[in-house]
């Protein structure tokens, strides 16, 4: 044991003259009576009872010097020494989704802030500590401090977040752990269930699992769409995982949430761990928001239902304007009867798919450019292109090309408009692909003739003539049914994202942080998508996951509240002693 304040130790040089008062005997004044028989009699008692009055009074100083003693030991700031090195402490709480599984006052969130709190009364103002959480990101609740007051108040206002631990968090978690952040060298103590995004970590991490393993099952895995082929056919993909020591019953429920009628009530067997995945075909679908849910009784229902939307099979009609017609309309039939987006519709186009130069006001995908056009200032002989190179990497229209087996023949030598975004061009400098917006129209350029090379008869003729149609229109980022929490989307320029909470973001990346439903909102249409847990390592509550490595760390109340205690027990008895003997 260590003394923080050792020089208040000098204070036990207070036990003398407690001690001398004690001993101290007040003399008595003489004075006459006239009756001292009577007197010889108190004498002669008070002779018979002195040893019990000397041991009575012995007793009470001990009583006091021993008050006084822990009196002073407390305030010398006693520590019990332990094999930690000294080193500031990093308290890191997990507060993913699983911290809140479990009975109430049992969840891990409970625990982890009853350990956290106890750590924290240890320390007892005589050693820095910073207090984070642990989820989707590593985010510090305080700071470096040494206020046992600050510190228990960051304690108590972590909440749990419905998302799973991220890859950035673990990363992010590991470097402070070997010192890599530039922020000095901590001690860190994880307080965590266990349970899912846990690999990996920095093995300096001090790892304290609390609360037991949970039966619980879950939905892992989902999503819902239209069956390419099938007309009004939906297909619900779904995969679940159960931490049930047993085979367990259950029923899947898939219902419109817009009509109220259970469109599928399927019984389902749960082996432990991950089921294989299912597809559960919805004949006559209706698009709209529809709920499943997995009908079993256990301690995490956060992972027991899915809100998710089926979108309407809103096809892009499209109009053809090219000299060589042929081609282009049946490119457009195999989509659609297909079941893809694209349709062929001379009226109430809304895309324009031609060669030469566009007419029209609709968004247009070009080939072959020819004559004059605002979507290319100069047009020049044709040229040969031995090799296309992607100057935008991953762009929607170019992620399913492969540009190393197109032919670019017929590719003439041109001169884009100002403010075009070239895509791809030639290893000589030609732009082959390029999007270009003028009078309030876009483009899409493709510099070839596609009735040269067997254009018409490659794969990739169909694959650009999709991926470009999605992308003028929109539609590239077509949204899933359902997301699982913690993904990041991106909002389109000029569009905004209603989170379920009612919260609004204009632009940039948004994260997925809670369950429900989502509004996408774009210049003339919106567009819902739900979110919700689907995570294996949230759903699966078993005692897989990193073993305690935590060494000791002191917890509870210092030694000097339990001193201050005793010696206020100690003064309390002596008072009782002291009031029984002066009532005799």
């Amino acid at each position: 044991m260590t003394f923080l304040a050792p020089g208040l130790l000098w204070g036990l040089l207070t036990l003398i003259p407690i001690a001398a008062i004690f001993f101290l005997k007040v003399r008595p004044r003489r004075k006459q009576t006239n009756a001292f028989f009577l007197w010889q009699k108190v004498f002669e008692d008070k002779k018979s009872s002195a040893l019990f009055r000397r041991l009575r009074d012995l007793f009470s100083l001990i009583l006091m010097l021993l008050a006084a003693a822990a009196i002073v030991f407390a305030m010398s700031r006693p520590r019990i020494d332990d094999d930690d090195d000294g080193r500031d402490l990093l308290v890191v709480v997990d507060i993913s989704a699983s911290m809140s599984a479990g009975p109430v006052d049992e969840r891990g969130i409970d625990l982890a802030r009853q350990k956290a709190e106890g750590i924290v009364t240890a320390l007892n103002g005589t050693r820095r500590m910073a207090l984070a959480s642990f989820g989707d990101t590593l985010e510090f609740a305080s700071h470096l401090s040494d206020s046992p007051r600050d510190l228990l108040q960051s304690v108590r206002s972590l909440e749990t977040r419905d998302v799973p631990v991220s890859e950035v968090a673990r990363r992010t978690l590991n470097q402070y752990a070997s010192g890599d952040n530039g922020g000095g060298n901590y001690r860190v103590i994880l307080l965590t269930d266990g349970h899912g995004g846990l690999e990996g970590l920095n093995e300096n991490i001090e790892v304290m699992r609390l609360g037991d393993p949970i039966e619980n099952a879950g939905l892992v895995e989902a999503d819902f769409g239209w069956i390419p082929g099938k007309s009004n056919s939906a297909g619900f993909f779904y995969r679940i995982a159960s931490s049930f020591s047993e085979t367990k019953q259950a029923e899947l429920e898939l219902r419109n949430a817009e009509t109220g009628g259970i469109a599928r009530l399927l019984p389902v067997t749960l082996e432990p761990g991950l089921t294989e995945p299912r597809v559960l075909e919805i004949g006559e679908a209706e698009p709209g928001r529809w709920i499943v849910s997995l009908n079993i009784a256990d301690d995490f229902p956060k992972d027991n239902e899915i809100e998710m939307i089926l979108p309407e099979q809103k096809k892009i009609p499209v109009r053809v304007s090219a000299r060589q017609t042929y081609f282009f309309q049946r490119c457009l039939e195999a989509f659609d009867l297909a079941g893809g987006i694209l349709t062929q519709s001379s009226e109430d186009a809304e895309l324009m798919l031609g060669q030469g130069a566009p007419d029209g006001e609709e968004p247009a995908l070009v080939f072959g450019p020819d004559g004059e056009s605002p979507f290319w200032t100069s047009l020049g002989d044709p040229v040969e292109v031995l090799a296309a190179r992607v100057i935008v990497e991953g762009h929607p229209v170019l992620k399913h090309l492969d540009l190393e087996g197109m032919p670019f023949v017929g590719a003439r030598s041109l001169t884009p408009p100002e403010g075009a975004i070239i895509l791809a061009k030639s290893e000589s400098g030609v732009p082959l692909i390029y999007k270009s917006s003028q009078e309030g129209r876009t483009a899409i350029v493709v510099n070839l003739d596609p009735s040269l090379g067997d254009f018409f008869l490659s794969p990739w003729f169909p694959v650009l003539v999709h991926d470009a149609a999605r992308h003028l229109k929109s539609r590239e980022g077509d949204w899933k049914a359902v997301y699982p929490t913690g993904t990041v989307v991106q909002v389109p320029n000029g569009g905004t994202i209603t989170k379920p909470g009612g919260d609004v973001i204009e632009s940039g990346p948004v994260q997925l942080d809670e369950p429900g439903l989502f509004s996408l909102s774009l210049p003339g249409q919106t567009t819902l998508f739900g979110a919700s847990l689907l995570h294996p390592g949230e759903s699966l509550l078993d005692d897989s996951g990193p073993e305690n490595s935590a060494e000791d760390v002191a917890s509870g109340n210092p030694p000097a509240l339990w001193l201050l205690i005793i010696a206020l027990i100690i003064i309390a008895v002596e008072s009782i002693l002291y009031h029984r003997r002066k009532l005799g």
